[in-house]
């Protein structure tokens, strides 16, 4: 399964504010004073999370099989550092050259750090086109969602937001947008907000 998004949220901590081996060498005491407010947010938003939704739940809503695509592969896993846990589901569906991944995460274990990685994007209206693509926020169902597409290489991907937990994101390579929203819909977003925590 690849590399969690969540892990590169929270790098992006330290580099908005600037925190790097080098800027603390260079800013001396104001740059370890900066270091040291970065963690103490990092560690306050860590403090906020939550149990999180057993992966195998999550696998279970993933679907046997999209329209004219073949499931290949189903996973899921739960990891946990520094603390902050996240579980997380994937399937990969093939036709052809083409392939569709559906990812489901709960990231209820990042507290208040969700927001530094996977639904950064949420509190912004996005709408932007070019000759080949385009990015925007929509709706589906109740869900804010981002939709990304270049029609270059008919690659995109598509993500959700579900009560503020989780991220469900679907994307693909070698297909038009019509069957990458298609995937997207397959999903039922209403069982998974229904989802509860597993038990410690």
């Amino acid at each position: 399964m690849k590399t969690m998004k969540w892990l590169r949220g929270l790098a992006i901590l330290c580099l908005l504010t600037g925190v790097t081996e080098r800027g603390l060498a260079q800013q001396g005491e104001a740059g370890m004073a900066d270091f040291m407010k970065a963690m103490q947010a990092m560690t306050a938003a860590a403090s906020n999370s939550a149990p999180v939704v057993d992966f195998r739940e999550l696998k279970s809503l993933l679907p046997e099989a999209l329209d004219g695509f073949k499931r290949t592969n189903a996973s899921g896993e739960k990891n946990t550092v520094m603390g902050m846990t996240v579980s997380q589901a994937e399937g990969r569906y093939e036709q052809g050259d083409g392939y569709i991944e559906i990812n489901i995460t709960d990231n209820g274990g990042l507290g208040g750090l969700m927001g530094f990685g996977q639904a950064a994007w949420a509190p912004s209206e996005i709408d932007r086109e070019s000759d080949t693509g385009f990015e925007r926020t929509t709706i589906y169902g109740s869900h804010k969602a981002r939709e990304e597409y270049d029609n270059a290489d008919q690659r995109g991907e598509i993500e959700i937001l579900v009560g503020g937990r989780f991220m469900v994101k679907t994307s693909g390579y070698g297909i038009p947008f019509a069957a990458l929203q298609s995937a997207a819909k397959k999903v039922d977003l209403d069982k998974l907000v229904s989802l509860k925590p597993a038990t410690p």
